[in-house]
């Protein structure tokens, strides 16, 4: 069976392997289809210019993505601090992430590298940063001093920076899983990254909601 790109049986990677099954240990010399396989054939048939053409829109769709979760995400529901400090980072950090951990998950044989998915999802939070700074600037807030300009251009592109740094890692960990070691990749690998991440995010929301209550503001 021919693994290359044109061949839609293996458009995504799949979700079992046959030569990844333990019952079938004894035909390990047998041309049964394994995730290694998989992957190096599509790696090996994809130019390098369709692997940064698929980095290039995972950083730029994924941070207006990001955007419009985040805008119709839960809310009604939750109090302004549950959703502030809780709800909204992990799912912004998610959001953020996603066109990376797509990648690496399901479209592998398109990632160049690890550094690549890292590069991916600083992009997509320095975008979310600039079009989350914009909306409050421009629309939520009336007439902002330039305190508060200089504050949200210095530490919303820092947050959301910070944030997609950490949840690139575990991309780049997952997909270095199937890279180095021939194994399926796990979203279980990179969600400690993530929550990372929705940590450091929720932990400067939970900073700027007690500014805004005790502080006068920022």
């Amino acid at each position: 069976m021919a693994l290359g790109p044109d061949n839609d049986d293996y458009l995504d990677l799949p979700a079992h392997a046959l030569g990844d099954e333990p019952a079938l240990g004894h035909l390990a010399d047998s041309d049964l289809p394994t995730f290694g396989s998989i992957y190096r054939a599509r790696r090996s048939a994809t130019p390098r210019s369709r692997m940064v053409a698929a980095a290039a829109v995972a950083a730029v769709a994924s941070g207006p993505f990001a955007v419009l979760g985040a805008l119709t995400g839960p809310g009604a529901a939750l109090s302004a601090v549950v959703l502030v400090v809780l709800v909204a980072p992990l799912v912004e950090e998610m959001l953020k992430a996603a066109g990376a951990l797509y990648l690496a998950e399901v479209r592998p044989w398109l990632v160049h590298s690890a550094a690549a998915l890292v590069i991916v999802t600083v992009c997509s939070g320095l975008v979310f940063a600039a079009i989350e700074n914009a909306m409050y600037l421009w629309v939520y807030i009336d007439d902002p001093t330039p305190e508060v300009v200089r504050w949200r251009w210095i530490f919303g592109p820092l947050v959301h920076g910070t944030g997609s740094l950490l949840a690139g890692i575990g991309a780049a960990r997952m997909w270095l899983r199937l890279h180095s070691g021939a194994a399926r990749p796990e979203f279980t690998v990179a969600m400690p990254w993530v929550i990372a991440a929705a940590v450091v995010h929720g932990g400067y929301n939970a900073f700027a909601t007690w500014l805004e209550l005790f502080g006068g503001g920022v």
